[in-house]
């Protein structure tokens, strides 16, 4: 165990904590959707596109879209992040620095990733029959890369929020006290179950991505389609919600420790952890509600919505037992502020303007949707 930190000795923050808190969680919320896709979507595309009908129609749709998803996702990708470093210096970059190797490997695997998204994708465009095995292939090692990196940020942050292990990770991976960056924290379970919460929400998050897209961007003609759809998101929901149950419970009661759990489980923070333990469920009942119907908007807009909520539900809890975690070795919400009225100005300036540009680019393809029904 590492001393306990005095936060107010800690270097200022340039941004009030509520500011920071709150584009952590929005950026983050951003992040997980395009992110929950490729996370899963992408070895689902790969896998379907081996069979026939609607499963292969389905593959064709997500891995044409999945260069744009990718690149929505690292640029979201990019707020969460940012904030990270701002709230907790003093906690990310030990951690990044003892995981260093695995940590920029990220970058490199994020790289070869992205090449394999455009292969798989101009394969599918040339419809060409077969698809070329490299093509192919390229499509089933961006799947896997994907899965990797999850695993890998995974590493990162549950060693963030672990500074008791620090000392024993230097002592065995160090030259001359110098960290090697070659320490991970694999021997975690939390990491584990955190991939396997990720991986049940990721599936949850490309069901009900599938009615939205279904119900917003497919011709009305194409009825096989479009009923196979909805009963594909119903099940493919379903395994979601257990995954995320099963990793959520063994998060909860098999890595937190009893004054953590107490915490998260009393007070105002009781209503947040019992609305995202069953917040799966507003997805698997929007999902019921259609399974049987042909989707439309109404459909996209009660399933995306359910969805949105279950991630934002998770993104709120996820901060507050970060916060918590971190509590014990020096409280984040003590930290000094001095606020940099100007540069959160531009920030806001940029943000707005940058929401505006999204929100115009996506009416743009609903349009264009639309007229080619």
């Amino acid at each position: 165990m590492i001393e306990s930190l005095d936060a107010s000795a800690l270097p200022a923050i340039p941004a009030p904590f509520w500011f920071v808190q709150f584009f952590k969680v929005l950026g983050f919320v951003l992040h997980m959707v395009p992110m929950n896709l490729w996370f899963v979507g992408m070895a689902l595309a790969v896998l379907s596109y081996g069979r026939s009908g609607p499963a292969r129609a389905w593959a064709e749709r997500l891995g044409l879209q999945m260069p744009v998803i990718v690149a929505f996702g690292v640029n979201f990708g990019i707020v969460p992040l940012l904030f990270v470093q701002v709230a907790y210096p003093w906690a990310f970059y030990p951690a990044t620095i003892f995981t260093a190797w695995f940590w920029f490997s990220i970058i490199i695997l994020l790289i070869f990733a992205y090449y394999g998204v455009y292969a798989f994708a101009f394969g599918l465009k040339a419809k060409t029959e077969p698809m070329p095995t490299w093509r192919y292939a390229s499509g089933w090692i961006t799947a896997g890369l994907f899965l990797l990196m999850g695993l890998l940020f995974c590493n990162g942050f549950s060693l963030m929020a672990a500074p008791d292990h620090w000392k024993s990770l230097w002592l065995s991976h160090n030259v001359a006290g110098a960290a090697t960056g070659t320490a991970h924290n694999f021997a975690d379970p939390s990491l584990w179950f955190r991939w396997l919460l990720m991986l049940g929400l990721a599936m949850l998050t490309t069901a009900a991505y599938t009615v939205v897209d279904t119900g917003l961007f497919v011709s009305a003609n194409r009825q096989e389609y479009r009923l196979w759809a909805t009963q594909f998101a119903w099940y493919l929901g379903i395994l979601g919600a257990i995954v995320t149950g099963v990793a959520g419970a063994a998060y909860v009661w098999g890595t937190w420790d009893p004054a953590l759990r107490s915490h998260m489980t009393s007070g105002a923070r009781l209503p947040l952890t019992a609305l995202t333990a069953v917040s799966p469920g507003f997805t698997i009942l929007a999902l019921t509600l259609f399974r049987n119907r042909v989707p439309n908007a109404t459909a996209a807009l009660a399933v995306g919505g359910s969805q949105l909520l279950v991630l934002a539900l998770n993104a709120v809890s996820r901060q507050v037992v970060q916060n918590l975690e971190l509590a014990a070795y020096g409280k984040v919400w003590d930290i000094p502020q001095s606020p940099d009225w100007d540069a959160i100005a531009l920030f806001l300036v940029a943000f707005v303007f940058g929401a505006f540009v999204i929100g115009w680019m996506l009416s743009q393809v609903l349009s264009a949707a639309k007229s080619s029904t």
